[in-house]
């Protein structure tokens, strides 16, 4: 588990760096009658994760040197199981999405979701939600903000009539 912890760690200080360096190159300082440059929250953002998993780096190879490298595997077992409950409806609403849209997919996920993981949610509440919060994500990005979602292939078919 320290193994992976470390990994993931130097992987976001490797972001980080990149973020801050290309934040640099746009112009991170303020700018007199000007405001902030364009690299500005970028780059102070970047300082933030640069820090944070500094410190996470230098504890676990701490906690490595101290303990050595026998630690606990990443998953434990039995816990396969329940990532598996995300990651397949997950995926499965990816490729819905770019075949029958946002909404429509969202609609399938949430009441997949809600009807099988969720235990003992009544199959008419799962109903209801997955229906009322496609169209109130319809009703507030594509017609109060402007800001179509994706449609997918067959979303100018089955689009909603309002």
């Amino acid at each position: 588990m320290r193994k992976a912890n470390l990994g993931v760690a130097i992987f976001l200080f490797l972001i980080g760096t990149i973020v801050m360096y290309d934040a640099v190159r746009l112009g991170f300082r303020w700018v007199p009658g000007f405001g902030p440059g364009a690299g500005y929250l970028p780059f102070y953002l970047a300082l933030g994760v640069l820090i944070c998993t500094g410190i996470s780096i230098v504890k676990q190879i701490r906690q490595l040197s101290k303990d050595g490298v026998g630690d606990k595997p990443l998953i434990q077992k039995g816990g396969l199981t329940p990532i598996l409950w995300v990651l397949v409806p997950s995926t499965v609403m990816v490729i819905l999405t770019s075949i029958i849209g946002l909404h429509l997919a969202a609609a399938v996920f949430i009441f997949f979701y809600m009807f099988k993981v969720g235990g003992d949610i009544g199959w008419l509440k799962c109903a209801l939600v997955s229906i009322l919060f496609p169209i109130g994500m319809y009703i507030v990005f594509d017609r109060f903000f402007l800001i179509p979602l994706p449609y997918g292939m067959l979303g100018e078919y089955l689009k909603l009539p309002f």
